[in-house]
Order: C-alpha cells, then sequence, then structure tokens
C-alpha cells in the first residue's frame, strides 16, 4: 500500500446502537482502490458513551491517526467535514407492538385536542363568527347568526390546507420536497450536533487498535 491514496468523506451525523461492533466502513464513505477499501473499511474503532450523553463527536484526526496504526505508508486525504457526530440508537424498554398500541393514541388524542383548542382560541380572538355572519350578508343580504353554507367548507378547508401544507397524509407525501416539519426537525438536530462539535466532546481514543492486526 506504499505511497497510495485513500479518501474519506465524514458524513454529518450516523447513528449506531451501543454495544455493537464498529467499523470504520460503518462510518465513513472510503474511495481508493478495491484493496485498500476492503482492509480499512473492516478497522475497528471503540467508541464509549457517557451514561448521561448519546451522542459523540469523532475527528478526522482519529480516523488518519488509527489508519496510519495500521497502515503507516498510506496516504489518507478527508473530504467534506473534518468530524462526524456518533448518535446512539435508543432502545424502547416496551415490546413495538404494545408500545405503538400505547403511545399511538395518546400521541394522536393531545395533538387531536391541542390543535382543537389552538384553532378555537384562534377563531375566538379574530371573532370568525362574526366573519362568517358579515360574509354570509354581503353575499345573500340575509341575516342568519350559523351560516353552515361558510363554516363547513371552511372547516374542511382546514384539514386539508394543513395536509397540504405539512406535505403528508399518512406515510404518503404529495412530492419530493421535504416538509416543514422535516425541515424544523432537520434544524434541530443541526444545532445540537453544532453545539456537540462546539463543546469538544470528542472521542480520543480507539480503543484495543494500538497494535496492528496481524492478519493484515
Amino acid at each position: 500500500m506504499s505511497n497510495q491514496t485513500i479518501y474519506l468523506r465524514l458524513p454529518s451525523q450516523v447513528e449506531i446502537a451501543a454495544g455493537d461492533l464498529v467499523t470504520i466502513g460503518m462510518l465513513v464513505d472510503i474511495e481508493g482502490s478495491p484493496e485498500n477499501k476492503e482492509v480499512i473499511s473492516k478497522i475497528p474503532i471503540n467508541i464509549n458513551f457517557d451514561n448521561h450523553d448519546g451522542k459523540k463527536v469523532l475527528s478526522s484526526l482519529l480516523f488518519i491517526k488509527l489508519i496510519n496504526i495500521y497502515y503507516p505508508d498510506l496516504n489518507v486525504q478527508v473530504l467534506g467535514n473534518s468530524d462526524i457526530v456518533i448518535k446512539k440508537a435508543e432502545k424502547s424498554i416496551f415490546p413495538f407492538h404494545f408500545f405503538k398500541l400505547l403511545y399511538l393514541p395518546m400521541v394522536c388524542i393531545l395533538l387531536f385536542v391541542g390543535s382543537a383548542m389552538a384553532i378555537i382560541n384562534f377563531h375566538a380572538d379574530v371573532s370568525m363568527p362574526t366573519v362568517h355572519q358579515q360574509i354570509f350578508r354581503l353575499i345573500t343580504g340575509e341575516e342568519k347568526s350559523n351560516p353552515l353554507i361558510l363554516q363547513i367548507p371552511y372547516s374542511i378547508g382546514i384539514g386539508l390546507g394543513m395536509t397540504l401544507f405539512f406535505n403528508h397524509f399518512f406515510k404518503k407525501s404529495f412530492n419530493r420536497e421535504p416538509s416543514p416539519l422535516e425541515m424544523e426537525m432537520f434544524l434541530y438536530e443541526e444545532n445540537i450536533n453544532s453545539y456537540f462539535r462546539a463543546k469538544g466532546k470528542y472521542e480520543s481514543t480507539a480503543g484495543n487498535n494500538e497494535n496492528k492486526n496481524e492478519d493484515e
């Protein structure tokens, strides 16, 4: 492998299960000769999560140091991010079906009640019933306290409008663009990852990798 170059591209974040055997190939994208890619992707790396911390930041320097332990003559180039956030996959203590049957209805009820209260309070603040009465009077010239011909389509339109706005109906999306909720979740994750990078929670040890693998 003398005088050969291998390229590493670090993604922004990778999720792994705590306790699993992790290799470099599971964390980064590797480009180079097929022989180099195969052996480097199998290099193990030990990641220890703190008790109260579900994320670790690995610097690209750690990957370079680890590869140099095994192959000191190999030239390693890092493209893109200079570090990667490792997220510990959370495991539920409940069986999936039990958790789903219990958790999903509770979330649906909570969201339904919360959304209904928000809509009711908004309509009360802007006096929406009065607005409907005025619109009905302007169109028909009649006075009516409950113009259902306006209120029913308006209520249906709120649900359809929110469905189109969030770009999802159950698991089906109307186009390939991310929904506003997905964008907010993405920005939230990016902000958390930026916090961990700024805080400097770097994994400084590679575990049991101080000696070269005799088979390599």
